[in-house]
Order: C-alpha cells, then sequence, then structure tokens
C-alpha cells in the first residue's frame, strides 16, 4: 500500500485491471434480457441460433438463460425450439427501438453491439 501511495503523490497512474471493475458491477434485468436480444440478433439475425452460444455471450449459464428464454418466448420476442432460438417481428423491433433509446440518452455507447 505505500507503493500505491508513493506512486499517487508522484502523479503516476495505478493501472486497475477492467475486469475487476468490471465483476463488480451488476447486471440488471433489463441489461440481461436486451443482451440475450442481440446476441440471437447478431448470431442468426432473423434465422435460427444455437442456445449453447448465446449462452456463452450473454455469459450465463444454462438454468438462467433457459428462464429468460421461456420469459422471453411468454412475450412473443423470441421462438425456442429445437432448433435454437430466433427473433420475432416483435422481439426485433423492441430490440431496434431499446438500443435507439439507449443512445439517445448515450446509455449505450459503454457496450456496443
Amino acid at each position: 500500500m505505500k507503493g500505491d501511495e508513493a506512486a499517487k503523490e508522484k502523479g503516476v497512474k495505478i493501472f486497475i485491471d477492467s475486469r475487476e471493475v468490471r465483476f463488480l458491477k451488476r447486471r440488471g434485468r433489463l441489461d440481461i434480457y436486451l443482451d440475450i436480444l442481440s446476441s440471437i440478433h447478431r448470431l442468426g439475425g432473423m434465422g435460427w441460433a444455437k442456445t449453447t452460444r448465446v449462452m456463452y455471450l450473454v455469459n450465463l449459464n444454462l438454468r438462467s438463460l433457459k428462464e429468460k428464454l421461456q420469459e422471453l418466448s411468454y412475450l412473443d420476442m423470441i421462438v425456442w425450439n429445437e432448433h435454437g432460438v430466433r427473433l420475432t417481428e416483435k422481439g426485433y423491433s423492441f430490440l431496434k427501438e431499446m438500443r435507439a433509446v439507449l443512445e439517445k440518452y448515450e446509455v449505450l455507447s459503454i457496450r456496443s453491439s
């Protein structure tokens, strides 16, 4: 700690690992849903995306992802079956509108996809 304080006094910036900072913040429910929808769109467009690829991109375990996919399916934003998952028109329009709102208020600039 003394070395850190001495470095601060001399004006040297101390490097903070970005992973430490990123893992301190928890994602909200809306962030998770937007991550899921955008990863489905990125992987499959309006076609099918594999569930495991979505799971890796969104960084959720399978059980949590299945719960979220069931909720999105209930809201008619995705279609989920043995082929994988795909966006519906409702899901795509929701994703597009939310991106526009977040970009307008400069919230999406950090995690653009």
